[in-house]
């Protein structure tokens, strides 16, 4: 039973959340240590920011394959599953973060950017010169803060962190349109619902244990959903189900059975119809096409 791998790193075990809060080194260093592969893997808490100055390859987000052409940014959120496979030696910089307090920050200063960071992003950046480069100078600060160890040089490398990922969002095509942004406390009551169904959903609870402990009702958090999303709470709870069902499916040999009883079900045939339902496959179908090579 090979579940998919977790790391802090790629290739190292994951760390108590207290050991390490930054991490920054270039993207040759690991992937060419891996000769530019780097298998599909997640982290916990942690998400990964990738500012590739040149080379090309394929990125992994979760179930899609994305082409990556430098210059451009890489921003994988915690929890999703994501690897590389590079077209040769590639050059950028890579940081790793926990995700939590950079999310409190961003809530509370600027929560109109929050729902960009909970969704994978390849984001094309300018080719700018060295001298001009906006990216560069915050990267470099953030690599010096964390070998040097300097006096409070976690929260000024938060305080840089934030201003990188400010300065990157501003070249999403998404930019801040997002539904989810039109009213602030809405967009955080979403977030919270979001966040406690990424804790809860294995555990199958009801909407009335979700809006309980939002502080709302049932039928307020339905609406939230509507408004914000177009979509029921149910409809939210059930694609983190599946999205964590394809996961395992395509990057793990876990038996279909063996996937869900860990996603809550004690039925592996509730389970089939279930998957079925929402993705118009069986598990068994889904894996034969997501395992298959689709190309050289």
């Amino acid at each position: 039973m090979n579940k998919i791998p977790n790391y802090a790193l790629y290739g190292e075990s994951p760390q108590p959340a207290w050991h390490e809060s930054l991490h920054v080194e270039s993207i040759s260093k690991r992937s060419g240590a891996h000769d530019w592969e780097i298998s599909a893997h997640r982290h916990d808490g942690l998400l990964q920011i990738l500012y590739l100055q040149s080379g090309t390859g394929e990125v992994l987000l979760d179930n899609a394959k994305v082409r990556a052409q430098a210059p451009c940014v890489l921003f994988i959120p915690s929890q999703i599953v994501h690897g590389f496979s590079w077209a040769g030696a590639v050059e950028g910089h890579v940081i790793t973060a926990v995700q939590h307090p950079l999310e409190s920050i961003t809530r509370m200063l600027c929560p109109t950017l929050l729902p960009q960071l909970l969704k994978p992003q390849v984001i094309a950046v300018p080719h700018w010169s060295p001298a001009q480069d906006p990216l560069l100078p915050l990267c470099l600060s953030l690599y010096e803060e964390y070998h040097n160890r300097a006096r409070d040089h976690v929260a000024c490398s938060m305080s840089l962190l934030l201003a990188l990922v400010i300065q990157f969002m501003r070249f999403s095509a998404a930019g801040d349109t997002s539904p989810a942004t039109a009213n602030n406390r809405r967009s955080q009551q979403l977030t919270s619902f979001r966040e406690l169904v990424d804790l809860h959903f294995r555990q199958h609870r009801s909407l009335n244990d979700y809006a309980d402990e939002l502080g709302v009702t049932a039928a307020t958090l339905g609406r939230l959903c509507q408004e914000q999303l177009g979509m029921t709470p149910m409809t939210v709870i059930n694609a983190r189900l599946v999205l964590e069902a394809k996961r395992e499916l395509a990057h793990s040999s876990q038996s279909v059975k063996q996937i869900a009883h860990s996603l809550g079900f004690a039925d592996v045939g509730y389970f089939s119809r279930f998957f079925r339902k929402h993705v118009q496959s069986s598990p068994r179908e889904f894996r034969s096409q997501a395992q298959t090579p689709t190309g050289p």
